[in-house]
């Protein structure tokens, strides 16, 4: 049993691990790695000029990768730039999708994360959810709310477990408006530079 446990773990760690890796690679299959959680579409005129020989361009506080295969330039924060290095468990990257190069048309940048971050967050927003919303019906067929005291202890328990989630929720948004903050920050710049 403790073997399997281990295992499974193992196998979890190294998926996360790989999807990492495939999320931060600067290859041009990344730019279509991740889930999308958000989308932004403005005017806005990419110059080839702009980058060097090998397709980057330097910014205050991260790169842009060309990846002309893909029409897309690849946008890269470096949180050491930001003053605080702390990387959370949402890292986003940014992808701006344009039409042309050297000339003004709509280009959209895409925020994408690593599948693991959502899929782990996911799992266990459903594992706190549904184990509260499974222990108070087992309560219930139990008869633990037949008594006051019994009614009593099911609904600060089923509180107990709205508080882990609205926590959960809590540090999720901080961590992804944080990540987003850096990535808006480096598409400023991006823009300002061309």
């Amino acid at each position: 049993m403790h073997a399997a446990f281990l295992l499974g773990a193992v196998l979890i760690l190294g998926l996360v691990v790989a999807d990492w890796m495939a999320f931060n690679r600067m290859s041009p299959t990344s730019v279509r790695y991740g889930v999308v959680v958000g989308r932004r579409e403005e005017p806005l005129v990419v110059r080839r000029d702009r980058f060097d020989a090998g397709g980057l361009l330097q910014l205050p506080r991260g790169w842009a990768r060309l990846v002309p295969e893909h029409r897309a330039v690849q946008l890269l924060p470096d949180r050491k730039r930001f003053g605080i290095a702390v990387r959370t468990a949402w890292p986003l990257n940014g992808f701006v999708h344009y039409a042309a190069l050297d000339e003004r048309a709509p280009v959209t940048l895409t925020k994408r994360m690593p599948w693991s971050s959502a899929l782990l967050t996911g799992a266990w927003f459903l594992t706190v959810a549904g184990g509260t919303l499974v222990y108070l019906v087992a309560f219930a067929f139990a008869g633990g709310l037949s008594s006051a005291g019994g009614a009593f202890l099911g609904v600060a328990l089923s509180g107990l477990g709205l508080l882990v989630c609205l926590f959960g929720l809590v540090v999720v948004v901080a961590a992804y408006r944080l990540e987003d903050k850096r990535l808006m920050a480096v598409f400023e710049e991006f823009k300002a530079a061309l």
